[in-house]
């Protein structure tokens, strides 16, 4: 077995385990938000591998998809979860900008690492700042997406 499968096989444990930290109270809310991500990066996913910006030279369901069916439909949709459930509404502006922004990083940081040293990632057309933007409006996206779905009062301090 290759590190990269090797890899995968520990995201995989890692992605479920966490499944387990999700509030039983919180599924329901948990389910809409998994859907929700799933369809948003199932799109975008799509376009960026078939406009050639990022290649998955090692993936799972290779036949079927060109796309990393763990981290577009797996791992990014459950951190989204926990994203949208503990998300700081009652913060300040600085607070949530904090918290997006570091959760964009903790995502940022393993794949530029895997880019560099696995074939589990290869940039084409595509930097590491436009993997963080793409997740910070698409994190929010489903934050907004959550907080109307669920009609929950919208809190903003300045």
């Amino acid at each position: 077995m290759n590190i990269e499968y090797l890899m995968l096989y520990v995201i995989y444990s890692i992605t479920f385990i966490s499944l387990a930290f999700i509030p039983k109270n919180k599924w329901k809310e948990a389910s809409i938000i998994f859907l929700f991500q799933q369809f948003i990066t199932w799109v975008l996913g799509l376009l960026a591998v078939e406009l050639c910006l990022i290649e998955y030279p090692v993936r799972e369901l290779a036949e079927v998809n060109r796309t990393s069916f763990l981290f577009e439909f797996l791992t990014y949709p459950i951190i989204s979860i926990f994203f949208c459930l503990y998300y700081p509404q009652k913060r300040s502006r600085w607070s949530k900008f904090t918290n997006i922004s570091t959760f964009c990083t903790a995502i940022v940081i393993p794949e530029i690492l895997f880019e560099r040293y696995t074939n589990l990632i290869s940039y084409i057309k595509w930097e590491w700042y436009i993997s963080w933007l793409s997740i910070y409006v698409t994190l929010y996206g489903s934050w907004v997406f959550y907080r109307w779905y669920f009609k929950l009062a919208s809190t903003s301090i300045k």
